[in-house]
């Protein structure tokens, strides 16, 4: 049954941002403790660019752990009469992971997958909202790990629920990076769904935040050289969230761009359209995105992994 545009949880969101309103001040994303990340050098547009000219040192995998279905008005936003073309109805959306294996400093994952145990950690309208959401697991992070080598470090693209879950499957010593000002992004909303990444976090050591500085180049809001020799970088792309962060990893098999929810769809890719957002956050979501879909313009070598949804003829991942 179509969703009519709206999405299964998002006329409760809707209702739930009202009740957060009502309810009480504005909370941070996550209480969790934090500390500047030890990771990751401040650099520049020109050196990342520089970087893909060199062979890639590290190997890459996509791994698919759940869908999840949607109205497009989750997606794009439907007060911008830029997306009256787009028709009614429903999107797919998948939830990935990222697999690096650096020949020096072993694995990372690029967000976290999913866990079935999440759901009890969360409350009562966190669960509804992601019930009305139909999440269908295909793996779940516990699965996935059977037999494989466990990550040294997660690079988190954002924390919403479903970039964040799968933490609760993994060792909690395992350390967690994230995008400057995640964190403290302050919502109302927050309070009403109880702060779901907490949940996921919960026995972790301190959230390791990314020390951005501005782009010299002007062409990203900031750049990192994460281990110092090219092989993967941090990229701030604000704007879906206040710390939102994209990674470009310098495979062996040809460079791929991460992109999180900067872009999470083909509707915001290939036809630009806006994601909603808050009023506040509109400028900074646009542009993130638009500097994105500019560098791979100029680089089209470079393989875009979008937040939810493989792009037009790109095999889905198994």
């Amino acid at each position: 049954m179509s969703h009519q545009d709206q999405g299964g949880g998002a006329p409760m969101i809707a209702g739930l941002a009202l009740t957060a309103l009502l309810a009480g001040c504005a909370t941070p994303a996550s209480r969790h403790p934090l500390t500047l990340a030890d990771l990751g050098a401040a650099s520049r547009a020109s050196a990342l660019e520089a970087s893909l000219a060199r062979p890639g040192v590290v190997t890459f995998e996509r791994v698919r752990f759940a869908q999840w279905t949607a109205g497009r008005g989750v997606f794009i936003d439907r007060k911008d009469p830029r997306t009256a073309t787009v028709p009614k109805g429903d999107e797919e959306a998948t939830i990935y992971a990222y697999v690096v294996d650096h020949p020096r400093f072993g694995r990372v994952m690029i967000d976290s997958g999913v866990s079935s145990e999440l759901r009890e950690r969360l409350n009562g309208l966190m669960r509804r909202a992601v019930s009305d959401l139909d999440v269908r697991i295909t793996r779940t992070t516990a699965q996935w790990l059977d037999g494989q080598t466990p990550p040294r470090a997660v690079f988190l693209t954002h924390l919403h629920f479903d970039h964040v879950g799968g933490l609760v499957d993994l060792p909690v010593t395992t350390p967690v990076y994230v995008g400057a000002g995640e964190a403290q992004e302050r919502s109302r909303v927050n309070l009403v769904l109880g702060r779901p990444a907490d949940a996921a976090l919960r026995g972790y050591g301190p959230l390791r935040e990314w020390r951005f500085q501005p782009d010299p180049d002007g062409r990203f809001a900031g750049v990192l050289d994460v281990f110092g020799d090219g092989s993967i970088w941090a990229i701030s792309t604000p704007g879906h969230s206040a710390g939102s962060t994209a990674y470009l990893v310098n495979a062996v098999g040809g460079p791929k761009l991460v992109v999180g929810d900067a872009v999470s769809t083909r509707l915001g890719w290939e036809q630009q359209m806006p994601q909603p957002v808050a009023p506040a956050a509109r400028a900074a979501a646009e542009t993130s995105a638009e500097r994105l879909r500019s560098f791979a313009a100029a680089h089209p070598n470079v393989e875009v992994f979008l937040g939810h949804q493989s792009r037009t003829g790109q095999e889905e991942p198994r």
